[in-house]
């Protein structure tokens, strides 16, 4: 069996969950024993040594297909036939129009349904090509139960879909080195902890909503910094904006873009994890934070719910005072810290890239086995 795969994001120059997601599913893939033979697409050399090592070995080889326009419409379904290529994955959602072989496509969410005015009437028309696309692809994989019953709810056959968690690298882990001093801006007011949010910095990630939380943190209690990881320049100045007028400025800490090699260490040198989105399909950002020992406060909806399970402090996101609550329960009282770190470590081992992996080749067979 040859699988290919849309590997385009293993050359992206910067990474959010989608192309993190390509990045270790290759490199899993890689190791896996019995893996069958991938060939994974890429529209550009891949410039990260180690990324570029990952998808040249094990049965893993890298292939760059040029194409001056049409390369997923067309240059790249031509080379896949020129590859006698017997299943195709698409991690990214979208299928081309024609395929010369069954296609499997991989669903992180449908926040477009829920956060339409998020996104460009570009971006939204592009979304529905990604739900037509589940709907024609052999077989679905969601990355959460969660995401499973939103694709069935907007008319994805149930029978299609295959629910494959993501896993979480093991480069995060309690153990390594703190931040540097100068890795990012404001560092220096760091070193005796921090609350931490990493993600982008967009409306459904609830942040407004977490800066009213930390100001009610700070009314009752000495509260370290509140440090922001991620990129989003328009909502940032947005955020700016109301944490002047809810007198916590001077507190909260706008680190911009965070390169993939720093976020171990931002994870482990943090007092808490904060993920309050009022909608995930998955939420690896809040399993991060627990394998690197790190207690977490996040959302009682969807992906991060159900990835937190009993392990982390599980919240109404809508409610300011309750998140406000739970921060203020862990800042006071490092024993209940330490239960929540150790039950986070446990629950972040169920979730392993070679367990992805393995499933995933599952899925191959399958499809490939209707042939």
């Amino acid at each position: 069996m040859r699988v290919g795969l849309d590997a385009r994001t293993l050359a992206a120059p910067y990474r959010s969950g989608v192309e993190q997601y390509v990045v270790d599913l290759v490199r899993a893939l890689s190791e896996l024993e019995g893996a069958p033979d991938i060939i994974a697409y890429t529209d550009r050399p891949i410039e990260e040594a180690d990324i570029a090592r990952a998808a040249c070995s094990g049965t893993v080889r890298t292939k760059l297909v040029k194409a001056r326009w049409g390369w997923l419409r067309a240059a790249l379904p031509w080379q896949m036939r020129r590859d006698r290529v017997n299943v195709a994955h698409f991690p990214s959602t979208i299928l081309p129009p024609l395929v010369p072989c069954p296609a499997v496509v991989t669903v992180h969410d449908l926040a477009w349904q829920r956060f339409p005015e998020a996104y460009s009437p570009e971006d939204l028309a592009m979304q529905y090509v990604a739900l037509e696309s589940a709907k024609r692809a052999a077989r679905v994989i969601a990355v959460s139960e969660a995401t499973a019953r939103d694709l069935e709810e907007a008319g994805v056959p149930g029978r299609s879909i295959v629910v494959i968690p993501l896993g979480v690298s093991d480069r995060f882990r309690p153990e390594g080195p703190a931040l540097a001093p100068d890795a990012l801006p404001g560092v220096e007011r760091m070193q005796q902890g921090y609350l931490l949010y990493v993600g982008r910095l967009q409306e459904r990630k609830n942040l407004v909503r977490l800066l009213e939380a930390y100001q009610l943190v700070r009314e009752t209690r000495e509260a370290p910094p509140l440090v922001l990881a991620g990129t989003g320049d328009a909502y940032a100045a947005r955020l700016a904006d109301e944490a002047r007028h809810l007198r916590i400025a001077e507190h909260v800490i706008f680190t911009g873009y965070v390169p993939h090699a720093l976020l171990p260490a931002l994870y482990r040198s943090a007092t808490v994890f904060l993920y309050l989105s009022l909608y995930e399909g998955f939420g690896l950002s809040v399993l991060e934070a627990m394998a690197s020992g790190v207690p977490v406060v996040t959302s009682n909806v969807g992906g991060t719910a159900e990835v937190a399970s009993d392990a982390a402090m599980v919240v109404n996101p809508e409610k300011a005072a309750e998140i406000a609550d739970a921060v203020s329960l862990l800042l006071g009282d490092e024993g209940i810290r330490a239960s929540f770190r150790e039950r986070g470590l446990l629950r972040a081992r169920h979730f392993t890239w070679e367990r992805t992996a393995r499933e995933t080749v599952a899925v191959y067979q399958h499809v490939a086995e209707r042939l």
